[in-house]
């Protein structure tokens, strides 16, 4: 599936420089070793007030709108240096839209757990499914999110299946939940909220 020319020239003309100047944000503000809890991926991530959502712990967000698992790889660096307790990875959305193949993105983001694992031996990291989107991303979400799941299992990470609590029973998101098919309302992020806690709030694996 090729990407539309109005979607390359959207990103080489403008969404480059923005993700380059959130980086460069990203990486100043990046303080090596003050631990606490990361969330890292793409818009979702990104716009999420995760202070708010988790007042009582501190929360690092990693989120940068726009971004596939292919740019994620190469910014790990600054997530690293802050040596997190726990990271909670969520991409692969704009993968999707994009029309990488599925074996392209699994092997980014199994890249990315193998990099994270071996930087970071302490900590725990939890692989999530990819969000409903538009109904005809259905089936590639879903083979998507099977292909997670093993790696999740040979990796020995977390996994965590959203798809299921936000599904609108035909695969996209349920209406209160999202203002545009692919963003969280308030009420979608307090459904994800109540899908993390578990995860979040207990003590570290190990």
């Amino acid at each position: 599936m090729r990407r539309s020319l109005i979607g390359m020239l959207f990103e080489r003309f403008f969404a480059r420089k923005l993700w380059g100047a959130w980086r460069g944000c990203i990486e100043v503000a990046a303080v090596p070793g003050c631990s606490g809890i990361a969330f890292l991926g793409d818009s979702i991530t990104h716009q999420a007030r995760w202070d708010l959502i988790f007042p009582d712990i501190a929360t690092r967000n990693f989120g940068i709108g726009g971004e596939r698992s292919e740019h994620l790889l190469l910014r790990l660096d600054p997530l690293i240096s802050i040596r997190p307790e726990k990271i909670f990875l969520l991409i692969g959305s704009n993968d999707i839209a994009a029309g990488r193949t599925i074996d392209d993105i699994a092997a980014d983001v199994e890249a990315i757990v193998e990099r994270l694992q071996a930087a970071l031996p302490g900590c725990s990291i939890y692989l999530q499914t990819v969000m409903p989107r538009a109904r005809k991303m259905f089936e590639r979400i879903r083979t998507l999110n099977l292909r997670y799941q093993q790696i999740a299992a040979r990796r020995g990470i977390g996994f965590i299946d959203l798809f299921p609590a936000l599904d609108d029973g035909k695969g996209m998101l349920k209406k209160e939940f999202t203002y545009d098919a692919i963003h969280l309302t308030g009420a979608g992020y307090q459904a994800w909220r109540e899908l993390l806690a578990p995860h979040v709030l207990t003590a570290r694996q190990g």
